[in-house]
């Protein structure tokens, strides 16, 4: 029996159990599924232990990877250190700083960060990580995250940085075909796909409106479905006048808002690039309430 013999192949083995898939570490780690696949079969090989039980649901943990889990994770973790030590040692704000967010904060909110940093830090690249999932900020699957509820764990630290506050809202011509005070029940309704029933946005939807003319699992395709025409959904009131549509007369159970936080690793804090964006941040959030 040979072991994998370096901490490249044990890390592949790593990533596809904390992500429960192949195609999923393979999109975490910047490689093709197939490359992935290809490398963990040959450690299993070279190892003489199966490591993974495929199924149609995803990835199960062999007994033999049950028992080398502890040490991976006292491997993933010594390397996590040495990278955030690494980041430490930076002296100017230079490289890639990776942000995850919900895919309508990252097309509102975001290109006006990058155009900052532009003018500020130009050797900073912000890499933008679009999607509903929250990244492991532990693992370093992003530097930096902005989310809608705060994350308070470990050495991970949360901020504040803004509250949206909304309602319902349609199109023109869609809204000046609904009664002066139409019934929730009879309102055409753009909402979300069952896969994300639980998110806050879906939990506020369902509660007014429990059958939807149209679901999905996509911000930006129930945006741009509201603006065609297609129903109405809940947007921010900045957002919604940004994007043209007029506020439906509905009374809400209670007020819709949402705080908006952003999150960091507690050795990233202070790393160069990293306070380059979260400055950024700051000074778009600045003039946004300013306007």
């Amino acid at each position: 029996m040979d072991a994998p013999s370096n901490w490249d192949d044990w890390r592949l083995v790593h990533a596809a159990h904390a992500h429960g898939s192949f195609t999923a570490a393979a999109a975490a780690l910047g490689l093709g599924q197939a490359t992935l696949s290809r490398r963990i079969a040959r450690a299993e090989e070279r190892l003489g232990h199966r490591l993974f039980d495929r199924h149609r649901t995803g990835l199960v943990p062999t007994p033999a990877l049950r028992a080398l889990l502890p040490h991976l994770e006292a491997m993933a973790s010594a390397t996590l250190g040495a990278d955030l030590a690494a980041d430490g040692l930076e002296a100017e704000a230079s490289g890639v700083v990776r942000v995850a967010a919900p895919p309508g904060m990252c097309a509102d909110w975001l290109p006006r960060v990058a155009l900052r940093l532009r003018e500020s830090h130009p050797r900073v690249t912000l890499e933008v990580l679009a999607d509903i999932r929250a990244r492991d900020l532990d693992r370093r699957e992003a530097d930096l995250a902005v989310r809608a509820m705060p994350t308070l764990r470990g050495d991970l630290l949360a901020r504040k940085v803004l509250t949206v506050t909304g309602g319902i809202y349609g199109a023109p011509a869609l809204v000046a075909t609904l009664p002066a005070h139409p019934d929730p029940a009879t309102l055409p309704v753009v909402g979300w796909s069952t896969e994300l029933a639980d998110i806050p946005l879906a939990r506020f939807l369902d509660r007014l409106f429990p059958e939807p003319v149209l679901r999905t699992n996509d911000y930006l395709v129930l945006r741009a479905a509201v603006v065609a025409g297609v129903g109405v959904s809940l947007f921010g009131h900045d957002e919604a006048a940004h994007l043209g549509l007029v506020p439906v007369d509905v009374p809400l159970p209670v007020a819709a808002g949402m705080d908006v936080y952003v999150v960091v690793h507690r050795a990233l804090r202070h790393v160069p690039r990293v306070a380059a964006v979260l400055e950024a941040v700051d000074a778009v959030v600045a003039e946004a309430a300013r306007g």
